[in-house]
C-alpha cells in the first residue's frame, strides 16, 4: 500500500569546509541529564525517570537545581558545558566537578551567563559588573525577560554563591542519581560512535549532522569554522545547539538511544511512533507539513500563512522537529524549515505495520474477564 505519492528526497546540503569532529565525553550528557531532571514537561523520554529520581537529591538541593537548571531555554547550568573542551581526554563528571570548583567565580559566571546569542555588548556590560562595576547591573539586564534578569541578576551579585550552589547540585547529582548510570550511559555512548563516525566519513558533513540531530544543520553563510558534535543518551529525542559566531564555531548535541528509560515506561509502543504521531496530531501541524513539502520556508513565512502568533508556530515546528518529520537549517535569515520525506513515509509505514499487525512483534493482550 503506497501512502504518499509525489514526494522525493531534496538534494543534501553542499558539504562544510571546517573541521567537524565528535567529542564522546559524558560530561556533555551529564550536564543534559539534569536539564532532563528539572523539565520533566519538556524531555517527555525521560519523564516517568525524571519523577522517579529527582527527590533522591534532598530538600536542599532540588531549589538550586531549579534555579540553574529549570525552564527557559538557556539555562545557566547550560554553561558548564563551555567547560567541558578544557578537561583532559576521557576525563568524567568528576573532572568537571573538579575543574568548575577550581576556576574563577567570575569566569563561571561568564559561561552562565552567555547563551551564545548574548550581543557582544551585553557580554561587556556583564564583565564590567563582574568586575566589580554594580552601576552597570541594570543597564546589562535592560531587555531581558522577567525571570531570565531575575537569574541573572543573581549571578552577577553573588558569582561565588552561584559557583558553590551549581557545584553542590552536580556532586549531589553524581552521588545520588548519575553515577548509577554512567555504566550504561557510557555503553549507549560507544555504541553510537562506530555510526555516528562513519556518516562523516561517507556522507556529506551537513548531511550526517542532519541525520544524527533528526534535521537540524547549519547554513554555510554563518562562517563556521569548527563545529563539535557530542552524543547524548539523556537529549535523545531532541537535540541542541550553541552557534557562536563570533568564535565561527558550533556545538551540537545529538541524541543516542538508551534502555536506561526502558523499565521506567511500560508502554511496548515505538517511542519515536508514538513521538511522530503526537507531532502530526495538530491541524497545523498537519498544514505545516503540507506547505513544506511544497518547499522550504523561514518562520516568518509560516507565521504569515497560518495566521497564528509567533510562539506558537516556533511550538509547532519544534514539536514537528523533535519527531525528526523536519530540517531546520540556521543561517543569517534565520531559521529555514523544509520536510523530511523519508522520515514522513516511514512513520506512516510503521503507524500501518502496527495497527494491520504486519509488525513480527507480539503484543502482550490480555484475556478478557468474564
Amino acid at each position: 500500500m503506497k501512502l504518499i505519492k509525489g514526494l522525493e528526497p531534496r538534494p543534501s546540503a553542499r558539504d562544510f569546509p571546517g573541521v567537524v569532529r565528535i567529542d564522546s565525553s559524558i560530561c556533555y550528557d551529564f550536564v543534559v541529564s539534569l536539564r532532563a531532571l528539572f523539565n520533566p514537561r519538556t524531555f517527555t523520554k525521560s519523564r516517568r525517570w525524571a519523577t522517579a529520581q529527582l527527590p533522591r537529591l534532598g530538600e536542599e538541593v532540588v531549589p538550586k537545581g531549579k534555579f540553574f537548571f529549570q525552564g527557559f531555554d538557556t539555562a545557566l547550568g547550560y554553561g558548564a558545558g563551555r567547560v567541558v573542551p578544557r578537561l583532559p581526554e576521557g576525563a568524567g563528571p568528576p573532572g568537571l566537578i573538579e575543574a568548575l570548583s577550581g576556576m574563577p567565580a567570575a569566569e563561571l559566571a561568564m559561561f552562565m551567563l552567555d547563551t551564545g546569542e548574548t550581543t557582544r555588548e551585553r557580554l561587556e556590560l556583564f564583565k564590567q559588573v563582574l568586575g566589580g562595576d554594580s552601576s552597570r547591573v541594570n543597564d546589562a539586564l535592560d531587555g531581558l525577560p522577567s525571570g531570565w534578569a531575575t537569574r541573572c541578576r543573581h549571578v552577577l551579585g553573588h558569582p561565588e554563591a552561584a559557583q558553590a550552589d551549581l557545584v553542590h547540585v552536580f556532586e549531589a547529582h553524581l552521588t545520588q542519581i548519575y553515577g548509577h548510570h554512567m555504566e550504561a550511559v557510557t555503553e549507549s555512548i560507544g555504541a553510537s560512535m562506530p555510526t555516528a563516525l562513519q556518516m562523516l566519513e561517507l556522507l556529506p558533513a551537513l548531511e550526517a549532522i542532519e541525520r544524527l540531530t533528526g534535521g537540524y544543520t547549519v547554513g554555510s553563510d554563518l562562517g563556521l569554522r569548527t563545529i563539535i558534535l557530542a552524543p547524548s543518551v539523556f537529549i535523545h529525542p531532541f537535540m541542541s545547539a550553541r552557534v557562536d559566531e563570533g568564535r565561527a564555531e558550533a556545538l551540537i548535541l545529538f541524541g543516542v538511544p538508551s534502555e536506561i528509560f526502558a523499565g521506567y515506561d511500560p508502554l511496548p509502543v515505538r517511542a519515536e511512533l508514538v513521538t511522530a504521531l503526537k507531532a502530526m496530531s495538530d491541524p497545523s501541524r498537519l498544514t505545516v507539513l503540507r506547505l513544506l513539502a511544497v518547499q522550504p520556508m523561514y518562520t516568518t513565512e509560516l507565521v504569515e500563512q497560518l495566521r497564528l502568533a509567533q510562539t506558537t508556530v516556533h511550538h509547532h515546528l519544534a514539536q514537528l522537529r523533535t519527531a525528526g518529520l523536519i530540517r531546520q537549517q540556521r543561517d543569517r535569515n534565520g531559521m529555514q524549515y523544509s520536510i523530511r520525506t523519508e522520515p514522513v513515509v516511514g512513520v506512516l509505514r510503521a503507524l500501518e505495520d502496527w495497527v494491520l499487525g504486519s509488525t513480527s512483534e507480539e503484543l502482550p493482550i490480555k484475556e478478557a474477564r468474564p
